[in-house]
């Protein structure tokens, strides 16, 4: 698998694509808007990609927000069990709202006040944030995915998620 390792990132795209469209993640033929989030996302990834299936496992980045399935385990852990986790990441939210630009930088910049001004570690609310949206506990740069997923997306996928948190938190 290691030739993948020597094409560019636009070939990789390339090469991932029919798996995406297999998958229904992105028309046939993608549009302009599709191609240059596969770009991003490739970029992003990495050397995560090792074979064109590995970019499904950022499906999140091609989904409709509604369409998330999560981690079970991870939002019990980060967010559910987790006493201040929802009122931490709805505060996040707010600071996120305001941000311009909403970029990597910007985001992670942000984060680290917040953390600072509550006096809390970075992973009570970095873990908390990735799981509210995109469903999963692993991925690529946090910040490269809220820059990728953009501002409306983020916080609509923050807004779903405490909602689901406290219904399961509700039924317990």
């Amino acid at each position: 698998s290691r030739w993948m390792d020597r094409l560019t990132n636009e070939e990789k795209a390339e090469f991932c694509l029919p798996m995406l469209i297999r998958a229904g993640l992105v028309d046939s033929p993608p549009t302009p808007q599709q191609r240059e989030r596969l770009a991003r996302v490739v970029q992003a990834a990495g050397d995560r990609i090792k074979i064109a299936g590995d970019i499904l496992d950022y499906d999140y980045c091609f989904v409709e927000s509604d369409a998330i399935e999560y981690d079970q385990a991870a939002l019990d852990k980060r967010l559910i069990r987790p006493d201040e986790a929802p009122d931490l990441l709805r505060e996040f939210a707010l600071r996120l709202a305001d941000l311009e630009p909403f970029d990597a930088h910007a985001t992670e910049q942000a984060l680290k006040r917040f953390v600072e001004e509550k006096g809390v570690k970075l992973n009570q609310v970095i873990h908390a944030l990735r799981i509210a949206v995109t469903g999963r506990a692993t991925g690529f740069g946090m910040f490269e995915t809220l820059e990728i997923l953009g501002k409306a997306t983020c916080l609509a996928r923050i807004n779903k998620t405490l909602e689901r948190v406290a219904a399961q938190r509700a039924q317990s």
